[in-house]
């Protein structure tokens, strides 16, 4: 027996060899353009005779088609494809992401420059940009990640050689917004701004510098890449890369639910607003209409998204169910295009940026579609530019978003070789991650350098590998080629940049959660007490201070009234980095004004004191005032400008802290990555007691049978 199981033994390593070295050789010819030859005929364009059209287009009927659809046959990663089939295959991969590549690619990091408050007009205007350059960056990078080319002279890879699609990663976007208002707000506090309120430049400042941050902070990810395989093992565990998911979406479906409300800055200033002037904060994302935050109305059309993508879920085919993010955007934006709201007494419009008074009857749109009339119709990479520099004091977070990026990325890659139908554990697959973190970490760089965030491989696309029954890679390709044409229009940008954000929150309330629940198939796949255990903190760490940002930062926000409360309170207070506080005159009152009658002597400060004092020929003495010029050091109603110079090295330490303590995949992750490196494994069963000496009784009298059986 243990010669035929050594035999065994011998012969699958033999055969795991030669399925390596095979593998070695398809991949290094051509590193998968093979997939891209189609035979040049009418059946090699088209594939009517080699494909199932009809199972993509067909709706299913719930009542009708009991058990679903046939589907039909599985297309493998080197599977060559029919060139229409090819573009079909890219495009549900493409209209899976496009909307959500467009909101973390800049509609949200540029849109923070649009209010009046913390207004920069180059960085608003670059907004359509931002958008398309998004686009084109994911598409030239994700043929980066599809292709799998072998580092010469070394077992190294880059690339997965699956259908790893890319798109800015929404694990930065916390940040990069934080950069570009951070630099705002400070250029407003030294008087930098013109006077018309435009710090004008200072936002691409801000975003420049989380480019050039990010650049020298993907290097780390490259370095992740390069580790031996136990150690990264042992760094990324299911429950380590799977918290990390999930915090990511977790911490994002907050700012999902504020935009289905009308907007993030009328949600975190709403109640600040009310308490200082009686009256609540109005939403100007949202087209023409302006109206106080949770509006049925925004609520509404919101809900108009996520009722056409439950309808798909029903009715839908699988190219429809496969898109169905795409589709039930546009069904909010058609909904939004077509609704007007008539404006009450006491409404509020949105005109060049600024809240004014509406007019009482008349009708305001939802969608506004000046930016598209505005537009030209074909953009470049570089076509705005930033000027790129390193921040300190951002260096650890963003570093510790690549740890984060590549924890995701490791579970989309191990998602990704089961949907299609590679093996999930073993030598092939610690390949895969291998080289996708290479991809990944070399692709964030390029997009630095694109002027794009850092990109990662998207998740939500293994549910379109899943769906559609095709792994090849040529519908990879065909995926960036429609990446590259919607980036190249630059109308198709203008028009996302001009949608209702309560329609896009619609939208990205359904991204995140689909990260969210990614992250939860990845961490309880290997579900026991002490993974649990650190799941349970994690996570609620993680998500404690998602749903309470209040915790460690004063104000739970970055704008306008939650500024003041940073400034003066919180667990590390920003008046506590201030080298420089601003002077004011106040005038202190020593002596009240007094009237004299007789032997009666009273006090007022009132206007009419001294008309009333001579009515009753009494005798008026003026108070008496002393007008001092003092710096103050608490913030009132002043959007947090109240530091006129800071001391540098504080001011980036506690920068640092705050947002490692108040941004919860940090917090979150950094909790599971400590405790799954202290605490200790839990035994399993057979390792705590030597294996019995007899066999089970079941087992004695099956074999007892079996002998008795034979002839």
């Amino acid at each position: 027996m243990e010669a035929k199981a050594s035999e065994i033994e011998a012969t699958t390593a033999e055969s795991e060899e030669a399925a390596e070295s095979r593998e070695l050789t398809e991949e290094e010819a051509g590193a998968g353009c093979g997939v891209c030859m189609i035979e040049p005929s009418w059946d090699g364009i088209i594939g009517f005779k080699r494909y199932n059209y009809k199972y993509l287009c067909t709706p299913s009927v719930p009542c009708l088609t009991e058990g679903g659809v046939e589907p039909p046959m599985f297309l493998g990663k080197d599977e060559k494809l029919p060139l229409m089939l090819s573009l079909i295959m890219g495009l549900q991969h493409a209209l899976a992401m496009v909307a959500g590549i467009a909101t973390s690619g800049g509609l949200l990091i540029a849109g923070d420059a649009c209010f009046a408050w913390q207004y920069d007009s180059e960085m608003c205007d670059a907004r359509e940009y931002l958008i398309s350059a998004a686009w084109i960056t994911s598409g030239l990078l994700t043929i980066v990640q599809v292709f799998r080319a072998r580092i010469l002279g070394t077992r190294y890879y880059l690339g997965t050689g699956l259908v790893s699609v890319m798109g800015t990663s929404f694990t930065f976007l916390p940040i990069a917004r934080d950069m570009v208002v951070s630099e705002i707000n400070d250029a407003r506090n030294e008087g930098k701004c013109s006077s018309d309120g435009d710090c004008n430049g200072f936002g691409k400042q801000g975003y420049g510098k989380f480019l050039g941050t990010a650049m020298v902070a993907s290097i780390f990810e490259m370095c992740i890449a390069m580790l031996p395989t136990k150690v990264r093992q042992k760094l990324f565990p299911t429950v380590v890369t799977g918290a990390a998911v999930m915090l990511i979406g977790g911490s994002l479906i907050s700012s999902g639910i504020k935009y289905v409300g009308g907007g993030v800055f009328c949600a975190e200033n709403d109640l600040s607003r009310s308490a200082s002037f009686g009256s609540p904060q109005f939403c100007n994302e949202n087209g023409n209409v302006a109206l106080p935050f949770g509006s049925p109305e925004y609520i509404g059309l919101a809900f108009s998204v996520i009722a056409m993508s439950t309808f798909l879920q029903f009715f839908g085919s699988p190219f429809l169910k496969s898109t169905f993010l795409f589709w039930g955007l546009m069904f909010g934006v058609f909904v939004s295009a077509i609704s007007t709201y008539e404006a009450k007494d006491g409404d509020m419009t949105v005109k060049d940026g600024n809240l004014v008074p509406a007019k009482i009857g008349r009708q305001y749109k939802y969608f506004n579609d000046q930016r598209i009339r505005d537009a030209n119709y074909f953009i470049f990479l570089w076509d705005t530019t930033f000027p790129i520099r390193f921040a300190p004091e951002y260096f650890l977070p963003i570093l510790i978003g690549f740890f984060v990026s590549s924890a995701e990325t490791i579970g989309d890659i191990t998602m990704s070789c089961v949907a299609s139908r590679l093996p999930a554990s073993g030598a092939d697959l610690e390949s895969r991650i291998q080289g996708g973190l290479l991809a990944d970490g070399f692709n964030s760089l390029l997009a630095t350098l694109f002027t794009s965030p850092p990109n990662t491989t998207f998740s939500q696309n293994n549910g379109v590998i899943a769906l559609s029954q095709c792994a090849s890679r040529a519908a990879g390709f065909a995926c960036s080629f429609w990446l590259l044409l919607f980036g190249v229009i630059a109308k198709v940008g203008a028009a996302f940049a001009s949608i209702p954000i309560c329609v896009v929150g619609g939208l990205v309330l359904q991204c995140f959660s689909m990260v969210f629940v990614s992250g939860m198939s990845i961490a309880t796949r290997n579900y026991n007490r002490r993974n649990a255990f650190i799941l349970m903190l994690s996570l609620g760490l993680g998500i404690g201070v998602a749903m309470e940002p209040n915790l460690f930062e004063a104000g739970g926000g970055v704008s306008f009234f939650a500024n003041n409360l940073d400034h003066n309170y919180g667990f590390w207070p920003r008046h506590k980095t201030c080298k420089k506080f601003p002077r004011v005159d106040a005038v202190d009152v020593v002596s009240d004004a007094t009237c004299t009658v007789g032997n009666y002597t009273w006090t007022s400060n009132d206007d009419d004191f001294t008309s009333v004092c001579a009515g009753l020929d009494g005798t008026y003495v003026d108070a008496v005032t002393v007008t001092t010029n003092e710096r103050v050091k608490t913030c009132v109603n002043d959007n947090g400008a109240c530091c006129d110079k800071y001391y540098k090295r504080k001011k980036s330490s506690r920068t640092t802290v705050i947002l490692l303590l108040n941004t919860p995949y940090c917090i979150g992750f950094c909790t599971a990555l400590i405790l799954h490196l202290l605490l200790p494994e839990d035994k399993t069963a057979g390792e705590d007691y030597d294996e019995p000496d007899f066999e089970p009784v079941g087992a004695a009298k099956a074999k007892e049978i079996e002998i008795e059986a034979e002839p």
